[in-house]
C-alpha cells in the first residue's frame, strides 16, 4: 500500500473553481508563516520553508512517517505512522500530546473536523478520535485495508477502502449512509468533494463522480491505466490526474478528456495543480512542471523523488526526493533550487506548507475540502 490526503472550498465548481490543493484562506491570527511539515522513514519533521532550516523533528523508533499526510488544526498537527500510531503533535515544538494505537499500519492521510479526528488503518477500521483527547469516539469496519484519506463534507465523511467501496458515514454518528461498489481498489487514490460532486479513482483505471448525497454514479471515465496512486484535483470546472503513463486533463461535468499528456517515464504521483501550472512526479525520478492549458512540459528537474508528491506555493515547489534522501525547494518558474535540507532517509510523505501569508497549504493525496 501507499500513501494517500484536502481541499478547502467556499466558490462554485464552474464559476471560480476549487481544487483539492487550493490554500486554506480562513486563517486564525496565530498561525505561522514559512512553515514546512513533512514526514520521513522514522521522523516528522518542520522545516523553515524559505531557508531549509530545520525547526524540529519528532522521531520514532519503529515506523515510518512516509505515507500519511498531516492535517493541522489548532496548532497540533495529526499524522499517522505505519508503527500504527496516530500521533497528536504540537505544531511550535514537536512535543507529544497523545498518540491512539490501531491494529496495523497508519498509511491512511489525517482529516479534522468538529473537534474530531478522522483516518483509516490497514486493520480494515476507520477511526473518529477525540481531537484534544485522543479517545475513540466510533470506528466502523470495512472489508479490506483504509488506506486512501477521508473527506468531510457537511455531515458526512466520504473515504474509498480497499474492498472496492466508497463509504459515506454519519460524522458523528459512524452511520453508514451509503456506499458504492467500484470492482478495484482505491489505495491512496483519495475523493475530492466538489458541490454535490464526489470525485475518485481507482486500480481497474476508472475516475468516478458519484452524487455525494445519495451514492448513485453520475458518469465514469476509463482512462489508460491504474489510478490507485492518483488523487483527483479539480480547479475551474477541469480534473487533473495521472495514470501510469498520462497526465490527464478532463471536463469535470462530462467526464470528456480535454487533453492527455504522455510521459514516457510514466507517473508515479498524483497532480498538484494551482493557478498557474500542474505539478506532477515522474517514476523516472524527475518533478515535472506541465502547463495547464496544453499539456506542455515547462521543466523538469531529476531528484528521484520516487513517487513523493509536490506542493507548490510562493512560487516554489516543494517535494521530498525519496532516492536522494533530501527535500527539496525549487523555483516553480525555472527550476533552480532555491533549497535542500537533509533528511537521511527515503521519503515519499507530502508536504503540508504554512506559506508567507500564514495559509496552509495541502497536497492533492490528502483528499478534499469542501
Amino acid at each position: 500500500m501507499k500513501f494517500n490526503l484536502l481541499f478547502y472550498c467556499t466558490v462554485l465548481l464552474f464559476s471560480i473553481g476549487c481544487s483539492s490543493s487550493d490554500e486554506i484562506t480562513e486563517t486564525p491570527s496565530t498561525y505561522p508563516k514559512n512553515i514546512m511539515f513533512i514526514g520521513g522513514a522514522n521522523k516528522y519533521y518542520a522545516i523553515d520553508s524559505k531557508n531549509g532550516q530545520l525547526k524540529w523533528s519528532f522521531p520514532v523508533t519503529n515506523g515510518t512517517f512516509q505515507y500519511s499526510t498531516a492535517f493541522y488544526n489548532n496548532n497540533v498537527l495529526y499524522v499517522g505512522c505505519t508503527d500504527k500510531y496516530l500521533y497528536a503533535l504540537d505544531a511550535t515544538n514537536g512535543n507529544l500530546l497523545w498518540k491512539f494505537k490501531t491494529n496495523e499500519a497508519i498509511e491512511s492521510s489525517v482529516f479534522v473536523s468538529n473537534n474530531t479526528v478522522f483516518f483509516g488503518s490497514d486493520d480494515d477500521n476507520f477511526y473518529a478520535l477525540n481531537a484534544e483527547t485522543g479517545e475513540l469516539k466510533w470506528r466502523f469496519t470495512t472489508g479490506h485495508n483504509v488506506s486512501s484519506s477521508p473527506v468531510v463534507s457537511g455531515e458526512i465523511v466520504y473515504f474509498g477502502s480497499d474492498d472496492g467501496y466508497i463509504y459515506a458515514l454519519n460524522q458523528g454518528s459512524g452511520v453508514l449512509q451509503w456506499k458504492y461498489f467500484a470492482g478495484s481498489i482505491f489505495n491512496s487514490s483519495s475523493a475530492s468533494v466538489v458541490q454535490n460532486n464526489l470525485y475518485i479513482g481507482s486500480r481497474n483505471g476508472n475516475i468516478y463522480n458519484i452524487n455525494k448525497i445519495t451514492g448513485e454514479l453520475n458518469w465514469k471515465k476509463q482512462l489508460g491505466g491504474s489510478i490507485e496512486y492518483s488523487s483527483p484535483t479539480i480547479l475551474d470546472g477541469y480534473l487533473y490526474t495521472t495514470d501510469n503513463n498520462f497526465l490527464y486533463k478532463i471536463d469535470a461535468l462530462t467526464g470528456n478528456i480535454v487533453w492527455q499528456s504522455y510521459n514516457s517515464g510514466g507517473y508515479s504521483s498524483g497532480p498538484y495543480v494551482n493557478e498557474n501550472y500542474i505539478s506532477v512526479n515522474s517514476s523516472s525520478g524527475n518533478i515535472m512542471i506541465v502547463d495547464k492549458q496544453t499539456g506542455n512540459t515547462k521543466w523538469q528537474a531529476t531528484i528521484y523523488s520516487n513517487s513523493a508528491e509536490a506542493v507548490a506555493t510562493d512560487a516554489t515547489v516543494f517535494i521530498g526526493g525519496g532516492g536522494s534522501n533530501f527535500v527539496y525547494a525549487l523555483s516553480e518558474n525555472s527550476g533552480a533550487e532555491k533549497w535542500r535540507f537533509p533528511i537521511n532517509s527515503t521519503t515519499t510523505s507530502a508536504p503540508v506548507i504554512i506559506n508567507k501569508d500564514g495559509k496552509l497549504v495541502y497536497p492533492s493525496k490528502s483528499g478534499g475540502r469542501d
